[in-house]
């Protein structure tokens, strides 16, 4: 590409998410990049997003609110909606080469709970700092079509699974949980007869806000168990807090877990769980944020603990995942996942399946790739602490994985042997103390 990328980033109000967005690349990025921001109204420049840019050395006070009509005509390489009204009700570019969705939470909507000025000032400083990670990235981190250095191909097919797959667990989230409420992800048994399947207590499933459990587990107690009074917790695709409320009670008071997902649906009854689970216990030591475990929005070096259950496999760039876990891990820090591994590979037809993707099947690397990437991400003493076939009745009841069976003319016995080639594995993994 000649020149300098153009990057429209959009947001609603074009007044907070957008403006730092940037702020930012015209700070970080001036060669590179040549950064827009619009909306579908203009409700003026947000004088706290001003003052949090300000802190961090950013002028944004002269930059204005603009509609998208009042853009200059530009070709823009990106475009990218960085809230998630936007992403709805923004139309789309057709002279963009793309046009991603990277969701921030929107400090205005935070700060209006706050109990103080400098409270809601932490809303806008958190999600600045976010951004800026997000910029820094630039536009490596972006699904991109003839950028030197990037295989537009496969960035191209990486947003396509990563939309379908939220789209999925968007239906999950509205519909209470289960595959069988009108989508295709791990099969449809009740979620409390998943999460014994795999290892979970009752006391784990007692006095858990109602609907935290969606049943979408492949095990993780061995996390859970794990976790020490006063230490910091992230949990990777969270969805709506069920490994996080039991990661709270297990780091009491003094500890915090922070729960990621990329699907603000997850996100949203996620928050009204987290609001139920403190009347229930006392307890406000949780926190949700909308994000992609690709491009964490966290600090690095600042949790004690990282965890994920079932969730990696759906990553179409699982390198990245490790490599942000690896950022986020404080020095000494602990990497312990449940997720599914392949012991062979699957045939051609399911891998580039996207269907197949959100049933948990074609996403899935082999256990030796899958092993490499935490070791390249930079890890060491990583261990299989459990390693169990998947259940061949997820796959048989799963209406995803029907419908493969189906289209391809998969025999019963290929069905069996694909089965036994798929497992659940439970991992861990330190980050180096020095």
């Amino acid at each position: 590409m000649s020149g300098r990328a153009k990057v429209l980033f959009l947001c609603t109000g074009n007044s907070c998410r957008s403006q730092m967005a940037e702020g930012w690349t015209r700070a970080l990025k001036p060669e590179s990049i040549e950064p827009y921001s619009a909306g579908i109204v203009k409700r003026g420049v947000d004088p706290r997003a001003v003052r949090a840019m300000a802190e961090a050395g950013v002028d944004i006070s002269k930059q204005y609110s603009k509609t998208i009509e009042e853009l200059p005509l530009v070709e823009f390489d990106y475009v990218v909606t960085v809230c998630d009204h936007a992403r709805g009700t923004c139309p789309v570019f057709p002279g963009a080469a793309v046009v991603v969705h990277r969701g921030f939470d929107d400090p205005p909507a935070l700060a209006e709970n706050a109990r103080s000025e400098e409270e809601a000032m932490q809303h806008y400083r958190r999600v600045r700092d976010e951004i800026r990670t997000f910029v820094e990235t630039l536009p490596e981190s972006l699904t991109t079509r003839g950028v030197v250095g990037v295989d537009a191909a496969n960035s191209k097919k990486e947003f396509r699974i990563r939309e379908a797959v939220r789209k999925a667990y968007g239906v999950i989230a509205e519909t209470g949980g289960s595959c069988c409420g009108g989508s295709a992800l791990c099969g449809c048994a009740p979620a409390d007869a998943v999460a014994t399947a795999v290892g979970y207590a009752a006391t784990d499933l007692s006095g858990l806000p109602d609907g935290a459990n969606l049943g979408l587990s492949c095990g993780n107690p061995a996390a859970i168990a794990s976790l020490r009074p006063g230490e910091v917790v992230l949990d990777l695709g969270a969805g709506t807090g069920f490994d996080v409320f039991i990661a709270a009670r297990k780091v009491g008071h003094r500890g915090r877990v922070i729960g990621v997902d990329m699907t603000p649906e997850m996100v949203a009854k996620a928050r009204e769980n987290a609001d139920a689970f403190r009347r229930k216990t006392g307890l406000g030591n949780v926190e949700f944020r909308l994000g992609e475990i690709e491009h964490l929005p966290v600090a690095d070096n600042s949790v004690d603990v990282v965890i994920s259950n079932c969730v990696i496999n759906l990553s179409p760039a699982k390198e990245r995942v490790f490599r942000e876990s690896f950022r986020v891990l404080k020095p000494g820090g602990r990497l312990m996942v449940s997720d599914i591994v392949l012991l062979k590979e699957l045939p051609a037809a399911i891998k580039n399946s996207v269907a197949a993707y959100t049933a948990c099947v074609a996403g899935a690397e082999t256990k030796e790739n899958y092993l490499g990437a935490i070791q390249k991400a930079g890890f060491h003493k990583i261990q299989i602490l459990d390693e169990t076939v998947f259940p061949i009745e997820i796959l048989a009841n799963d209406p995803t994985a029907r419908e493969i069976r189906k289209n391809l003319n998969l025999s019963p016995q290929k069905v069996e042997e694909l089965a036994r080639s798929v497992v659940s594995v439970k991992v861990s993994a330190l980050k180096p103390a020095h």
